[in-house]
């Protein structure tokens, strides 16, 4: 596991409670903020049809995030940048996880950040 990871982890339940109606449970809350700085670099790198507001509309659901988090009274931006820092790590190492995630249970998540 990751630094951020194991704070997650740590989390008292109460605060782990909150993470429930959006995301399902902090294991799924991680995995989904890790696909969308994943999503994010490779529509920066690989620049496709529309790529500009593609980007806009990841931005977008990745601040609704941090600001779901703040909300949660834990820092949303730090949070979601210790994700995305595990991301270019594995980047760098030629790491590819396999997360536990349909794509349709993603999308259905991003809705639910969207909605926020």
């Amino acid at each position: 596991m990751t630094k951020i990871q194991d704070t997650l982890a740590a989390l008292p339940e109460e605060k782990k409670m909150l993470f429930v109606p959006v995301f399902g449970n902090v294991d799924k809350f991680y995995t989904i903020i890790y696909l969308i700085a994943r999503n994010e670099h490779v529509t920066e790198q690989e620049k496709p049809e529309r790529y500009e507001d593609r980007l806009q509309v990841i931005r977008q659901v990745r601040t609704k995030a941090e600001k779901l988090l703040d909300s949660f009274g834990l820092d949303g931006a730090e949070i979601v940048a210790d994700i995305a820092s595990d991301y270019f790590e594995d980047y760098v190492n030629y790491k590819e996880p396999v997360f536990d995630i349909t794509n349709e249970e993603f999308i259905r998540v991003i809705q639910k950040i969207s909605a926020v």
